[in-house]
């Protein structure tokens, strides 16, 4: 039952890995268009900002879910004799 959740949680890493590079890659995009708009226009601006903030918000969660796993798995490593 262990081998099946050890499975079950490395795919979840997986995913998790590819949100936060892509949640990366829209960030650049979104904080490039900011700042492209920043004098133009008003709206697209705030809508850029807003896209920036989505991408901060799956960026943040992902990185807390690969730290926890980092941190615990090698604490169960640390504790094995």
């Amino acid at each position: 039952m262990e081998k099946l959740w050890q499975r079950w949680l490395f795919y979840i890493d997986i995913i998790i890995i590819a949100i936060f590079v892509v949640a990366t890659v829209y960030m650049a995009n979104d904080a490039f268009w900011a700042g492209y708009y920043h004098d133009i226009d008003r709206t697209k601006f705030d809508i850029a900002m807003w896209h920036l903030a989505r991408d901060v918000a799956f960026q943040t969660a992902s990185l807390s879910w690969i730290f926890y796993r980092l941190f615990r798995c090698q604490f169960l490593l640390l504790k094995k004799p």
